[in-house]
Parts: structure tokens; C-alpha cells; sequence
């Protein structure tokens, strides 16, 4: 009998081993890293109902919003939690994990995942997992797995499946240049930029503008694809079932042109959704003369804002949230405190750099990973 039972705790403790080795490999080796899993673990770094602000979505928030220079300018704690090319069939996850570990006095969301207006951008893999990949394994996740996983299902519930080659791909040193930033973060407690990616560029654009007359477009509409209106009455729904009442949805600014003419009025039709069930919908997009940005100095490309845009946004969205959302900067820790100066630092550091950058006509992404803060240290404020 004894030995039976020795036998079955050497059987547990060798599956237990196995689980233990195969999660951290995973974690750490059988994976895709880059900026979106560096923001996302980011997240899970934050100290829990620690923040006022969440923002979620795609490209928009993590171009057009920098919490370092919010905190120092207003004393708000801020998060970007948002993937590239993120797809409304994310939203929704996305949300739950938000409010799984914050409670914050607003979650803005921005809805550029149901504007694509092409269903197969909508699930594009790559859309996908920039999000799925890099999340825990929890119920919500698996809810996810199940309504989107497909034939994929086994790969999203063990990516190591799909990224068991990746640590022998050596054209893939900007992976193991992100590796090494997450455990650094992971170290630490925090990631100093909370999710911050830009480039350094002054969009010089070539088309006509339309955005002066925008507002005059107003009741122009176009439809959502069936996968893009499915997802975002899914989201709502849930907003609207949880009665969450610190939740707003937003549309961030960009240049429009004739071509991305049928994004924008996809927009206006996001806008009427939106309102159906009761939620605010602000829309900077075709409003964008009252966030006083220029379109000839302020932008890296039609669709993002580059770091003067960066900090006049911030600047002015921020102002905006506390004046008519009641946003309210909460009491924080000496730890916490210390934590958000020095963010403030280094994203006054990133400023610097950036600006640097710009005059010398030099274009680069700059997202945070361990060179560039390595970068940074240099423009950090003297004492």
C-alpha cells in the first residue's frame, strides 16, 4: 500500500515537473516576443487597483498616449493595454482581463478594431495572437480559445507548440532583445514607458486633408462587416449586462484622406452603435480641431501621432477625463510613487531622445526595450 502511494506522489511530482518545465519554457524560450508581449506582461507587472486610467486598443492608444508625461503633468497613473492591428474578436477578453486586476476610474476604449472594414484583417492570426499569445491561461482566455481558436485551438492553449523552433532562428535577434527586456521588467516590478511605441518622423502629407470638414460628415455612414458589429454588440453587451459605468469608447485622431474616407464613415456607424446602448462615444477623429493638433507637425504617418502630437494629446485628453469623467489621481504608495517619478523620467528622457531624432531627420520606431532604455539613460533629468 505504501508503496503504491510512494509511486503515485512520484508520478504527480514528475507531471508536475513537466508542467512547471514546459510553462516556463514556454514563458521564457517557445514564444514570440516583441513590443506587444513586453506591454501586455507589462500589465500584469502594474501593483492591482493601482491605476485611474486604462486605455485599450490597437496602435492609436500606444502612439497617441504617454502615461509618464499624465502622470507628470496631472499626478494620473495610466496604462496602454492595446496590441497592434488589435481585432474586435480581442475586445471583449481584452476588457475582462482589464478588470480582472483594476479598478480604475475610467477605461477608455478605442474602436479601431471594428473599423477595418475586411473581414480577414478582422482574423488575421497575427492579429490575433499578438494579444492571445501573451495572457495567462485562465478562464477568460480559454472563453476566448473557444470562440476563436479553431483549428488553432491547441496552439493558443500551448503556444510552445507553435514557437518550439523560434529560439534556434537567429533572424530573430529582435526577439531575444525583447526576452531579455520582459525578465528585466519582471525584476524590477514595472516597465518605465507602460506600453509607449512611436516613431520618429513629421508626416509630411501629400493628399488632400478632409478633416476640416469633417463635422459636416457627421450623419455619414457606412456598415460594419457582419464579424466587426457581431464583435462590438458582444463588447457592448457585456459593458451593458456588467452595468459598467467606467467605460467610454473613443475614436482617436487621424489625418483623413479620400482613401481612408470609408474608415471614417465606419466610424460615424460605431458611433450610432455605441449610443444604442447607452455609452459614450467620443469621437476625435471627426472633432479633431478641438484637440488643437496640427496636422503638418504632430503625426508620424495618416494614422499616428508622433511624440509632439504624443504630448498634446496626452495633455489634452487627460484634461478632459478629469474635467468630465471625474478622473481623480488616487493615493499612492512611497513605493508607488517613486515608481511613477521614475517613469516620468524616462519618458522625459524618450521625449528628448525622440525630438532628437526628428531634427536630425533620422526615422526610427523607438519602443521600450532593454537597448533603448540603455539609450535613455544618457537624456534621464540631472538631479
Amino acid at each position: 500500500m505504501k508503496r503504491r502511494i510512494f509511486r503515485l506522489i512520484r508520478v504527480v511530482c514528475l507531471i508536475l515537473a513537466v508542467l512547471l518545465t514546459v510553462g516556463l519554457l514556454q514563458e521564457y524560450v517557445f514564444c514570440h516576443a516583441d513590443h506587444n508581449r513586453q506591454r501586455i506582461k507589462g500589465f500584469y507587472e502594474e501593483d492591482k487597483n493601482s491605476l485611474d486610467i486604462v486605455y485599450l486598443g490597437a496602435s492609436e492608444v500606444y502612439s497617441d498616449i504617454a502615461p509618464g508625461h499624465a502622470y507628470e503633468k496631472n499626478g494620473v497613473t495610466s496604462y496602454l493595454f492595446a496590441t497592434q492591428a488589435n481585432s474586435i474578436l480581442n475586445y471583449k477578453s481584452q476588457l475582462k482581463n482589464i478588470l480582472s486586476r483594476q479598478d480604475p476610474d475610467l477605461i477608455v476604449i478605442e474602436l479601431n478594431g471594428a473599423v477595418y472594414g475586411d473581414e480577414e484583417e478582422v482574423t488575421k492570426e497575427p492579429n490575433l495572437r499578438n494579444y492571445a499569445d501573451n495572457v495567462p491561461l485562465d478562464l477568460t482566455k480559454a472563453e476566448w480559445i473557444i470562440e476563436n481558436g479553431g483549428k488553432n485551438t491547441a496552439e493558443y492553449l500551448f503556444p510552445f507548440i507553435k514557437y518550439h523552433g523560434v529560439w534556434s532562428d537567429t533572424k530573430h535577434k529582435r526577439e531575444q532583445v525583447y526576452k531579455k527586456t520582459i525578465i528585466r521588467d519582471q525584476q524590477r516590478g514595472y516597465n518605465y514607458l507602460k506600453g509607449v511605441l512611436n516613431e520618429t518622423n513629421i508626416f509630411r502629407n501629400t493628399q488632400r486633408s478632409m478633416n476640416e470638414s469633417l463635422p459636416k460628415s457627421a450623419g455619414v455612414t457606412e456598415p460594419l462587416t457582419q464579424i466587426e458589429e457581431k464583435g462590438l454588440r458582444e463588447l457592448l453587451q457585456f459593458c451593458k449586462d456588467e452595468k459598467l459605468d467606467n467605460v467610454i469608447f473613443a475614436r482617436f485622431p487621424h489625418i483623413v484622406v479620400r482613401r481612408t474616407f470609408s474608415r471614417f464613415a465606419r466610424s460615424n456607424t460605431v458611433g450610432e452603435i455605441v449610443k444604442e446602448y447607452g455609452f459614450d462615444y467620443l469621437n476625435f477623429e471627426r472633432d479633431i480641431a478641438m484637440t488643437k493638433l496640427d496636422e503638418n507637425k504632430d503625426f508620424y504617418n495618416l494614422d499616428h501621432l508622433n511624440v509632439y502630437g504624443q504630448q498634446k494629446f496626452t495633455d489634452f485628453l487627460t484634461d478632459y477625463l478629469i474635467k468630465n469623467y471625474g478622473v481623480t489621481p488616487r493615493k499612492l504608495t512611497d513605493s508607488q510613487k517613486e515608481e511613477w517619478e521614475t517613469c516620468s523620467d524616462y519618458y522625459k528622457a524618450y521625449s528628448a531622445y525622440s525630438k532628437k531624432l526628428i531634427k536630425a531627420g533620422k526615422r526610427r520606431e523607438l519602443s521600450e526595450d532593454c537597448e533603448l532604455i540603455e539609450e535613455l539613460k544618457a537624456y534621464l533629468p540631472k538631479e
